[in-house]
């Protein structure tokens, strides 16, 4: 398969052009956007180390332009470099994931607090809900992915800060490896696009005590349900402040 055969829409939301040169999007970015894809998609299982010679000569790339892909997505954190064992994709453990949710707690409270305070109901956010509204119970675990992500990207783009948008983005694809991992304690699209609902209307009434009230507890859900999936279970502890 060529990097550039078709098109790849991943649980972040980018996407790789379909039958287009690479000369228009470069071969390492569409390197990075089939292997994002199938890390997100599970198709590469947690774990799973990639063989250099082989993947590149799958996709038709480089082993030059495949490392340059396996450097980025080291540095997104959807793989990992072992000394003496190649590159891994990630498992996740009680450290990393209370690490990914401590730095939503960060971002996400900052930006819900200021929409709520100016109440602002972000348009992407209601759209993202509506399209989770839309979704039958057998749709892919993907699409419901890339709906929260669009919902939690629409707060944190209305609250005007670049600086926040940009570190948002930066810890987004840690963001959706975290949730593709959720599926076992959602077995209804309409269950997430509830919550989702939910966490909309005190930012409606401009009630920012009540919008983060109603985040934290839905971060921290999320979060016990990833610490309870793991060898041994959560400890049902809630995280630091």
């Amino acid at each position: 398969m060529s990097a550039s055969a078709s098109p790849v829409a991943d649980s972040t939301g980018q996407t790789a052009p379909a039958g287009a040169p690479l000369g228009r999007v470069s071969t390492v970015e569409a390197t990075v956007a089939v292997l994002r894809s199938r890390i997100l998609g599970a198709d590469i299982a947690a774990g799973a180390s990639i063989p250099e010679e082989q993947t590149a000569a799958e996709l038709g790339v480089s082993r030059h332009s495949l490392r340059a892909a396996m450097r980025r997505l080291v540095e997104e954190g959807l793989l990992r470099h072992e000394p003496h064992r190649g590159v891994r994709v990630p498992v996740l453990d009680r450290a990393d994931i209370e690490d990914v949710y401590r730095m939503r707690r960060v971002l996400e409270l900052e930006a819900t607090r200021t929409v709520a305070g100016a109440g602002i109901v972000p348009v992407e956010a209601v759209a993202a809900v509506a399209a989770l509204e839309a979704l039958t119970r057998g749709a892919g675990w993907d699409e419901v992915v890339l709906q929260d992500l669009r919902f939690h990207r629409a707060v944190i783009d209305a609250a005007g800060s670049p600086r926040l948008a940009r570190a948002y983005r930066a810890t987004q694809s840690e963001v959706a490896y975290c949730l593709t991992q959720l599926r076992p304690h959602y077995d209804r699209p309409a269950q997430v696009a509830a919550e989702h609902r939910e966490l909309l209307e005190p930012v409606a009434s401009s009630d920012p005590e009540a919008a983060c009230r109603l985040l934290i507890e839905h971060l921290l859900e999320a979060e016990q349900n990833l610490l309870g999936a793991l060898p041994g279970g959560g400890d049902g502890s809630p995280p630091p402040n």
